[in-house]
């Protein structure tokens, strides 16, 4: 309720998005992008210090990021960043607020910063999942392997080592400096896990 406050928006709209957010989250073919993703990307985001007029906005990208979720589709990223501008269109944000929240959604699409500081921290929150616990890691690549039960398990393994060896190819999983001393190394053992089980038929 204070965050679509804050963007001026009434507590009559925020009830409204929250249910139709709620709605989206909640999908019978989610697994892994649920309210529980979410919830983790919030909670990493409440240890960050920093302009908190940004990291609310930020926090307004997180709500969206996976608004719409369909199991291999390319167009994820741009429909979630289509429905958070209805979303702030409707709580008359200026030009300048709508166009960072779409440009932090989109960037979780490749996962790539392109030196911009406040996207380096949404795509960290967006992969904190890499440096959970190996028991979370574990249970979120079974949930993401549930969501994409239709495709054939050797595609899909082979489609998900190249995607994670594609991170631990990279100089640094996480461009955001601040997160990278956090997760980094978490990440890359559990990444690296990740992939002997898929290579295991795991």
């Amino acid at each position: 309720m204070e965050l679509v406050e804050f963007l001026g928006g009434s507590r009559a709209v925020a009830q409204q998005w929250f249910d139709r957010l709620a709605r989206c989250y909640s999908e019978p073919h989610r697994r892994y992008h649920t309210f529980q993703h979410l919830e983790e990307c919030l909670e990493e985001l409440d240890e960050i210090e920093g302009d908190e007029e940004r990291l609310a906005l930020i926090e307004v990208a997180l709500w969206f990021h996976d608004a719409v979720c369909q199991p291999g589709s390319a167009t994820n990223a741009k429909l979630s960043a289509s429905l958070a501008k209805e979303f702030l269109l409707e709580c008359q944000a200026s030009d300048s607020v709508i166009e960072f929240v779409h440009d932090m959604i989109m960037a979780t699409q490749d996962h790539s910063a392109k030196d911009d500081p406040d996207a380096a921290i949404m795509i960290a929150l967006d992969l904190n999942i890499f440096a959970r616990s190996p028991q979370r890691y574990g249970a979120y690549e079974k949930q993401l392997r549930e969501e994409s039960a239709s495709v054939p398990f050797t595609e899909y393994a082979a489609q998900r080592i190249t995607w994670l060896q594609g991170f631990l190819d990279r100089p640094v999983i996480y461009e955001s400096e601040t997160m990278r001393d956090i997760y980094e190394d978490q990440a890359r053992f559990n990444l690296e896990e990740g992939i002997k089980r898929l290579q295991m038929g795991k």
